[in-house]
């Protein structure tokens, strides 16, 4: 068992715009040689495995340096036709390693374009890479087929958002019971384990009020609730202090601490950094890089 929940290894990531035939050609060639692997994974077949692990890594490595033609033939053997595309090829993310260790508190920040919140679709598995690997407790997630994706994020990742993405017309305590549900848990558990969740973000008196009765903070704590009731690995929140006031950001950087000092990993992107001070590690994007990764020896206390 690895001692790490998440890993990223040399992880790309490349979004194709306008008309650029050849790049999408060899993308979609590199999708079907990943496909190819995943079968020949599934069937134990270890040297074919391993012939198309060789293949795929040589030919996600020519595609995320634009050599297109070359990524092509390596993934098919054939060749692209020339042609003179009319569109661009954004590196969102380029050559990515980060290691996200269980009881870590991480903020991710960078100015607007820099791949922060590319960064955390690939953490929480919400997009693919065009190149690298993705391990979730060292498994490698690249190699499992995309229709049992929902399941893995369901189980093991919590998400928490801006704008707090409550059903207005449920309560509470109705809002933090829906992944249960998903999950196909007993109505009875999930109830004893929604109400539990509550209690820890300090609502157990405000289960059955619905999210227009509630403070923007307290809807915030419902949102936290949500996310930690099927007790996941990590939980990521993306700008989740970003609708709130300077007094309702530091009640919920609070309980992210005290949640957080119980054993439950966070990973927040942010553009605040204030909310970034009460955090472990500050991990700072720049051009699709990781231009800084630093430990914090004594996070803010809020």
């Amino acid at each position: 068992m690895s001692d790490a929940i998440l890993q990223l290894k040399k992880l790309n990531k490349i979004f194709i715009m306008g008309k650029s035939k050849n790049p999408r050609k060899a993308l979609r060639a590199l999708q079907k040689l990943h496909l190819d692997y995943e079968s020949a994974m599934a069937k134990h077949d270890d040297k074919r495995t391993a012939d198309l692990l060789k293949r795929l890594e040589k030919a996600q490595q020519l595609f995320t340096k634009e050599l297109y033609d070359e990524s092509y033939k390596t993934s098919t053997g054939k060749q692209l036709k020339k042609r003179t595309d009319k569109g661009i090829v954004v590196h969102a993310l380029s050559d990515i390693n980060l290691t996200i260790k269980p009881g870590e508190l991480v903020a991710i920040m960078g100015p607007s374009g820099s791949g922060k919140s590319t960064l955390l679709n690939m953490l929480g598995l919400l997009d693919e890479p065009s190149a690298g690997h993705i391990l979730i407790n060292g498994k490698d997630i690249t190699a499992i087929k995309p229709r049992e994706l929902p399941n893995i994020r369901s189980h093991e990742l919590g998400f928490v958002f801006q704008s707090f993405n409550l059903i207005t017309t449920l309560t509470a305590l109705e809002n933090v019971m829906l992944p249960l549900r998903y999950a196909n848990v007993d109505w009875r558990i999930r109830r004893q384990k929604a109400e539990k969740a509550l209690e820890q973000v300090g609502l157990k008196s405000r289960l059955h009020h619905l999210p227009s009765e509630l403070s923007g903070g307290q809807q915030q704590r419902v949102a936290i609730a949500r996310s930690i009731v099927n007790n996941p690995a990590v939980v990521f929140g993306d700008e989740l202090t970003g609708e709130l006031d300077t007094r309702m950001t530091r009640e919920v950087m609070a309980l992210i601490q005290k949640l957080n000092k119980a054993g439950q990993t966070f990973v927040i992107v942010t553009h605040n950094p204030e909310v970034a001070q009460y955090c472990k590690r500050i991990i700072h994007m720049r051009d699709g890089k990781i231009a800084k990764d630093m430990k914090v020896a004594s996070p803010k206390a809020a």
